[in-house]
């Protein structure tokens, strides 16, 4: 069983009110009667209510962290140091000795067993298509060294809990039925900031049936998100439209940013540096010799997150300004280059 902290998706410092506001928001997602074509739903809310009981007793998450129990609540023994279990164990576990010659007759079905078992797992956790990929590479991998030499289904080399994670992912995603009901509309503003990094917002069907939706980061000014109906007899699915609140400094188009400095003649001329407040903190922008008004400098992966798993860039645009107070020297500059253009 998951971690109840990775269940939950809070880190081990949080405070209750951090857990109560996950369990809620999860658990409007997984409830099974807001998803009643979704066969693991039902298990993925016993497993968020069950993380949710652990980890709000003090008790049971102190006894938790210091390895007293384990994510079930059941006692276990402390490992010893470096032992690191592996869940996929009991999947594909290899013999503990050499096997007799009566073993070694059976050997086939015993491979053919366990091949079983961990092509069950792989269905499991990736679905269909990565068992048949599986099949696939282990039949290339025999060809070439008659043993199969490592987990060639999609993730299995990596972090079991960073593998289950993406695999919540993927049921939450998961479509639910399409309502024949009319559509309904609404809109939510949020900051530049907020488009950065994503957030979590809700929405109220009828009078009290609340539905947790995802503003993912990189949500551009305009984009629409789809939020399923909790009842498709009742309701129709919502659709949201997301705006992007004015900024102090920066403005959006599309995942690029832009903003506006301004700069002394004399760095225009002469070339320079400055620093520049983007979304994530200050950075050195340089100056190019002869830089006028219709400069725009480029910084990319500076702005929005991109579908392709990227950013958009910042466009910095320059603004060249005189000095405040009347500058004598530049004048007679000024008057001096005037005449000469003229002789």
């Amino acid at each position: 069983m998951r971690s109840p902290y990775t269940v939950l998706g809070v880190n081990q410092t949080a405070k209750a009110g951090d857990i109560k506001s996950a369990y809620r928001q999860l658990a409007k997602i997984w409830h099974p009667d807001q998803n009643p074509d979704n066969p693991q739903a039902g298990i993925r809310f016993t497993e968020i209510a069950h993380a949710y009981k652990l980890l709000i007793d003090p008790a049971l998450r102190q006894k938790y962290d210091d390895g007293q129990i384990d994510a079930r609540g059941r006692r276990q023994a402390r490992p010893t140091r470096g032992f690191s279990p592996n869940p996929f164990k009991d999947f594909r576990k290899p013999a503990a000795k050499a096997p007799s010659p009566k073993a070694a007759a059976g050997s086939e079905t015993a491979d053919a067993v366990d091949e079983a078992k961990f092509e069950d797992m792989v269905v499991h956790i990736f679905g269909d298509a990565a068992a048949r990929k599986t099949r696939e590479h282990d039949r290339q991998d025999k060809d070439r060294s008659g043993q199969r030499t490592k987990a060639d289904a999609p993730g299995m080399d990596d972090d079991p809990l960073a593998t289950l994670d993406a695999l919540f992912a993927k049921w939450k995603s998961r479509r639910k039925p399409k309502s024949n009901l009319p559509e309904t509309h609404h809109q939510v503003e949020i900051s530049l900031e907020t488009a950065l990094t994503g957030s979590h917002d809700e929405i109220v069907f009828g009078d009290n049936d609340t539905v947790a939706f995802e503003v993912p980061a990189g949500a551009t000014d305009g984009s629409e998100i789809k939020v399923p109906s909790p009842d498709p007899v009742l309701y129709g699915d919502a659709v949201v439209t997301v705006h992007h609140i004015k900024h102090d400094r920066l403005r959006s188009a599309g995942s690029d940013l832009h903003g506006d400095h301004a700069i002394e003649l004399a760095e225009a001329v002469l070339g320079g540096s400055f620093i520049f407040e983007g979304l994530d903190g200050p950075m050195r922008v340089e100056v190019p010799e002869w830089s006028g008004s219709d400069t725009v400098l480029r910084i990319d992966g500076k702005g929005l997150p991109t579908n392709r798993g990227k950013r958009g860039a910042l466009h910095v645009h320059l603004r060249v300004l005189l000095p405040k107070k009347p500058d004598p020297h530049l004048k007679e500059l000024m008057r001096s280059s005037k005449k000469a253009w003229y002789i």
